[in-house]
This record gives structure tokens, C-alpha cells and sequence, in this order.
């Protein structure tokens, strides 16, 4: 080859070379265009404010009997780990019970969303996000008020009151509107699972579900939880109430899910203590 042919070929790689580089450089740029026109402004509680979530969870907890410091140790920890399974962008509601029994209200204690875990952060993302700065934020801005939250209501001293049917229906029409979202719902119930308010109390005895789906208490009191997933963590009674968990009350709450549209019957999860 003559060292004109030579210098031909150099200039020929050399533009080549030049023009991969720009090719990779342009659709490096488009994929940062593309997922940042993906992604929805959030607000302060990381909750897209367009309202896309990913899916939602309400997490409702019955301290209306004390918890045994067992029993605590051993919820919180289901608790935090079950919501950190939860995705991006989902939305978690916390309620308490005993305030919604005795207060009427029905706003959560804590609202947030999943903000963006550290470890799924991918190669173009971590251009302009620090893995380290987001390891921090999802510590700070999820996982310790998440937890300062339920340890807060879980240690909540015992209440003469116990809604759980008021309850689900207070939290789930808080959390689970509109009632047709296609995305994935699920209701965490931490709780003896012993219904005592003044309209509605198990004390005397546990109702057979067809009976009562009849009664005017229920018709006022019926919530559509169509295509929600329902966990219960049981927590073990003395004395009447363990009495009244011995007998149909796990029949009565099937029942109850089922006929409110549930997806299936809950997933009973026994808390030690």
C-alpha cells in the first residue's frame, strides 16, 4: 500500500471512529431525554403528584387491646419488611384504628411513596444521581418515618373500642379511590381480629356472616374492595377475645372479604406473643 493509500485509510478510521462517538453520545442523550419525560413530579412525600402510582397499600392497625412487648417486636419488623417489597412510586397510607373509632376521622397518620431504592438505580439514571445521596434519601425519607409511625400506633395504650369493620371501610374508601384503578391494592390489617364498637361487638359472640350481611349495621357499613389483596397479622387473645378467635372468626372475616369484592380470601399471618 503507497503511503497516500496509507493516509486515506487513517483519515477513513479516523472519521469512522469520530462518528461512533457521536452516534453513542446521541442515543445516550435520548435515553436520558426519554426517562426523564418518563418520570412524574413528585411531591415532598415522593408521591407523583399526577397521581400514577404503582400500586397502593393501606396499612391499618388494631392497638385497641395493648400489644405484649413480643408482639410488637415481632409486627414491626413483618411490617417494615413487607413495605419494603412494596414498588416504586406505590403509595402507602397508615391508619390507626382506636382514632378513627373515637375520632371519626379517617385521614391516615402517615402518607408517603416509595422513592427510588439505591440498588435499582441503572447506568444511566446514576449520571445524575448519586447512589450514595440516594441510599440516604430512601433511609431518610421512607424507612425511618415509615417506622417511626408504626412503632408509634403499635405502642398506642389499649382502647375500650375496637371498629374493625368501621375501619376497613373509613381506610379502604380513603385509600382505594377511584374503586377501578388497574393496579395492584392491598390491605394490611394488624389486629386481634375482635369487632367491639356500639353497633357491632364479638364479645357476646361471633355472628354467622349470613345473618348479619342482612342487618342494617352491614348495609351501612359495606365497602367495595374489588381486586384488593388482604393480609391479616393476627394478634393471639386472652381470656373472651381469645375465646371468641377459637371459634368461626376466621369463617366470619372470609366471608366478609369475599363478599366485599376482595381478591380472595385474606392471608392470615400469625404474630407471636
Amino acid at each position: 500500500m503507497s503511503r497516500r493509500s496509507r493516509r486515506e485509510a487513517r483519515r477513513k478510521k479516523t472519521r469512522q471512529g469520530r462518528w461512533m462517538t457521536c452516534a453513542s453520545v446521541l442515543v445516550l442523550l435520548v435515553l436520558i431525554v426519554v426517562s426523564q419525560m418518563t418520570k412524574s413530579e413528585t411531591g415532598a412525600d415522593h408521591c407523583p403528584l399526577d397521581g400514577s402510582f404503582s400500586a397502593q397499600v393501606a396499612v391499618l392497625i388494631d392497638a385497641s387491646d395493648a400489644l405484649t412487648a413480643v408482639q410488637r417486636r415481632s409486627s414491626l419488623p413483618r411490617l417494615l419488611d413487607s413495605l419494603k417489597q412494596v414498588p416504586e412510586r406505590a403509595e402507602i397510607r397508615v391508619y390507626s384504628v382506636a382514632r378513627i373509632g373515637r375520632a371519626g376521622d379517617a385521614g391516615a397518620d402517615l402518607r408517603l411513596c416509595v422513592p427510588p431504592n439505591p440498588d435499582n438505580i441503572g447506568q444511566v439514571e446514576g449520571l445524575w444521581k448519586n447512589r450514595r445521596i440516594a441510599a440516604r434519601k430512601y433511609e431518610e425519607d421512607f424507612i425511618e418515618p415509615l417506622e417511626r409511625s408504626l412503632d408509634q400506633i403499635l405502642g398506642t395504650p389499649g382502647d375500650s373500642v375496637s371498629p374493625i369493620v368501621e375501619a376497613i371501610q373509613a381506610a379502604s374508601v380513603d385509600a382505594f379511590q377511584p374503586g377501578n384503578a388497574a393496579i395492584p391494592r392491598t390491605l394490611i390489617l394488624v389486629s386481634d381480629m375482635v369487632q367491639n364498637s356500639r353497633d357491632l361487638s364479638f364479645y357476646p359472640g361471633v355472628p354467622g356472616f349470613g345473618p348479619f350481611a342482612g342487618s342494617l349495621e352491614y348495609r351501612t357499613r359495606r365497602v367495595d374492595l374489588s381486586g384488593v389483596k388482604a393480609t391479616i397479622l393476627l394478634l393471639a387473645r386472652r381470656g373472651i377475645a381469645g375465646q371468641r378467635q377459637a371459634g368461626r372468626l376466621r369463617d366470619f372475616w372470609e366471608d366478609y372479604f369475599i363478599d366485599s369484592g376482595a381478591d380472595g380470601r385474606p392471608r392470615w399471618v400469625p404474630v407471636e406473643g
